[in-house]
């Protein structure tokens, strides 16, 4: 398939996409039921079902067997093979986006939360995609590949089927649309024949990189104080129609630039201001970084490299972390990689297309979180280049053409907020949360210098462990140009490494721009002891990491501490046998490195999964199930004139469930709350340990929980919790 046919298969389906995307709020529910399109739709639902459609195709089988036809055999085989393709696809994806079904979407946070399964077994949330469409796709595909002069009528069938889930009010237009895509994607897998295992590798690694980027990503509360700040600018963005200056509270932000919030608001637009839409950007980014990295690296090293330097990178706790969070860093790690990839490709294939890559990516990455996103690509090119002697190769990278491009995208929305907001702008953006959050420690972020040493042992476990290796055959090799991606992954993790060593204001989210570049340096580790190379060391390691985590998990439970959320001593037992199966396949590895690696992975997953459902939802509920209640109470009491404030507590959470502006008060204007609250109903929000500062406004005590309370004006109803 060439590179224009491929290009245009990409854009029909995402313009299919975003017309299904705005069908789903017009259509879903909302389609008149008549008793014979309801009974047409019953039948067609019928005709579609994964267990008719298996009986229709072990017809054909069998009449292939008994008759001595291998045509119709193998079709019969085929079309069985596609639609259990299919049908494990389907119920991975399913378990992964957790979508409510359209008579189940009220208020299904509450019940997301409670779940603790990875699959729904009631069918409650399980809408995205449609199992009917994909087993229906995937047999029309198979005998219309086979029976090519009835390929119209297989797949007029399989969209009749597709479209009598939505007339039934059982799925959302996209839910078909995905599932059909599906099928037609399993249909295609069984039957090709050129490329077969490469083919069935991609295949399999993009499922689960989906799988983990979207893992149940809307099923909790956004958490403050970032996802909540991002979310509630971008809501507002949607709410003013500003497109150029963000705002909070309805008042200028300028923690960061533009891209975030264009990418976050748009998402609002299509699938509503719902939590998975909050995270979408980040989750579909975490795709995108995997496939690239894919990608790049099967370019560069071959498949197997390829394929563990994506399983490292997504298989992970930070990753997992950070594609299930509504804030920048997933976004802008893609961009900083898709420079600096360019940057590299350019250097071996020479070329301007790859230079000019280079700076377009390093501009998105400016327009998402600024110096950053210039700096590092910048530097960890030049230090490449100087170490391995090839630095006249900047003449060709630095080309004033080239730097024109990138300031013909990163500089216009720059201008636009100094010339709107001026030196306010510059103070903040630049001095404030430039400067001194890297000079200064910004709201009590601080850390030591080895600080993101032990963010890399735990969020990048269990691939930390070939990190010092891969790092110092990358240096130590920087004049072999076979070593020239170890030298390139090296200097990107030195670099990013050291410079947020020495900031004074340290969050583990800071490093991440380097994982991708620590995934390559795993992957090519591995590689090469699947290939029989040196690389043993890193089994030793995480030998010893993997004892030293499980230990400490397993006598964690005998020390009593004090936890605000309770987790039984069952559950540090089950984290610390995961350690130890870990470090099982660690030794496991000295003679069989590949079953090991999959079996390392395997154990991720499952650890993954078993935190997301065992250890976030108490968190959650735990931190911001009181604010979510609290906002909602607000958002549905106060009539429009009325007043919600919050006093002494910065929960931005608060304002994106409320929809509404806050008064925020503190100990300094405190009386803003007494004048409004003579005037207008009014709503507060406060900690119970300041409770008495404002007691003697005579708001009444509407309900006190968490260390929360929520106070309010005489007239207004009582508050239930959910």
């Amino acid at each position: 398939m060439n590179n224009s046919r491929t290009f245009a298969i990409l854009i029909s389906i995402a313009v299919l996409a975003l017309f299904a995307i705005q069908l789903d709020y017009l259509l879903a529910g909302s389609i008149p039921k008549t008793e014979p399109l309801l009974s047409v739709s019953k039948f067609l639902t019928l005709v579609g079902d994964g267990m008719v459609l298996f009986g229709v195709c072990a017809v054909i089988f069998l009449m292939g067997k008994t008759r001595g036809d291998s045509f119709l055999r193998d079709t019969g085989k085929e079309g069985i093979f596609a639609l259990l393709l299919s049908s494990a696809a389907v119920h991975l994806l399913k378990a992964a986006f957790e979508r409510p079904r359209i008579a189940h979407s009220n208020d299904a946070i509450f019940q997301l939360l409670q779940n603790t399964s990875v699959f729904d077994l009631e069918g409650k949330y399980n809408s995205f995609p449609s199992g009917h469409s994909a087993a229906s796709f995937a047999v029309a595909y198979v005998l219309a590949r086979k029976f090519p002069r009835y390929g119209i009528f297989f797949y007029i069938v399989a969209m009749l089927v597709a479209a009598s889930r939505v007339t039934l009010g059982s799925h959302y237009p996209t839910d078909v649309l995905a599932g059909a895509l599906l099928g037609v994607g399993a249909g295609y897998l069984i039957l090709t024949k050129t490329a077969v295992k490469e083919k069935w590798i991609a295949a399999g690694l993009g499922l689960l990189v989906v799988f983990v980027s979207f893992f149940k990503t809307g099923g909790f509360l956004l958490f403050d104080v970032d996802e909540a700040v991002f979310s509630a600018a971008a809501r507002e963005m949607v709410e003013t129609g500003n497109l150029i200056t963000p705002t909070y509270n309805y008042e200028p932000r300028y923690d960061k630039p533009i891209l975030i919030y264009w990418f976050m608001s748009s998402a609002f637009k299509l699938f509503g201001t719902t939590e998975f839409a909050a995270r979408f950007t980040s989750s579909l980014f975490g795709v995108l970084l995997s496939a690239m990295t894919f990608l790049f690296v099967r370019k560069v090293k071959g498949l197997n490299a390829a394929i563990f330097a994506t399983l490292a990178l997504a298989v992970n706790l930070e990753f997992f972390v950070y594609s299930h969070s509504a804030v920048t860093d997933m976004t802008l790690a893609f961009f900083i990689t898709a420079s600096i990839y360019s940057f590299y490709l350019g250097t071996l294939e020479g070329g301007r297309r790859w230079f000019i890559g280079f700076w377009i990516a390093a501009a998105l990455a400016v327009l998402t979180k600024g110096v950053v996103g210039l700096l590092f690509p910048m530097a960890v090119s030049f230090l490449y280049l100087a170490l391995s002697k090839n630095l006249r190769t900047l003449k060709g990278l630095y080309r004033p053409a080239y730097i024109g491009i990138f300031l013909l995208i990163a500089a216009p929305w720059f201008i636009a907020q100094f010339m709107i907001n001026g030196w306010e702008f510059f103070n903040a953006f630049i001095i404030k949360h430039h400067i001194k959050r890297y000079s200064g420690v910004i709201s009590s972020h601080s850390g030591p210098f080895y600080y993101y040493i032990a963010v890399l042992l735990l969020g990048f476990f269990p691939w930390a462990a070939m990190l010092p290796a891969a790092v110092f055959r990358g240096i130590k090799r920087r004049l072999d140009p076979a070593s020239g991606l170890y030298l390139l992954c090296a200097v990107w993790f030195l670099f990013v490494l050291i410079f947020f060593s020495i900031a004074r204001t340290k969050l583990p989210n800071y490093i991440f721009p380097l994982w991708p570049a620590s995934a390559i340096l795993a992957g090519l580790v591995a590689s090469d002891m699947i290939a029989g190379l040196k690389g043993r060391s890193f089994a030793w390691i995480l030998l010893v990491l993997s004892l030293a985590f499980a230990s400490a998990l397993f006598i964690l439970p005998s020390l009593e501490l004090k936890m605000d959320v309770y987790l039984p001593p069952k559950f540090f037992y089950a984290l610390g046998c995961a350690f130890l199966a870990v470090a099982v396949f660690a030794l496991f590895s000295f003679k069989k490195a590949a079953p090991a690696f999959i079996g390392i992975v395997g154990v991720m997953l499952l650890l993954i999964a078993f935190l997301r459902l065992n250890a976030l939802p108490q968190a959650n509920i735990y931190l911001q199930m009181v604010p979510y209640e609290y906002a909602r109470y607000a958002r549905e009491a106060l009539p429009a004139d009325g007043v919600l404030a919050t006093y002494e507590i910065n929960k931005p959470s608060i304002a994106f469930y409320s929809a509404r502006k806050l008064i925020r008060a503190d100990k300094s204007d405190n009386c803003n709350i007494k004048e409004y609250a003579k005037t207008r109903p009014m709503v507060v929000i406060t900690r119970t340990a300041v409770y008495d500062e404002i007691k003697e406004y005579n708001l009444k005590v509407l309900d006190s929980r968490g260390g929360l309370m929520l106070l309010g004006t005489v007239g207004l109803p009582a508050f239930y919790a959910r």
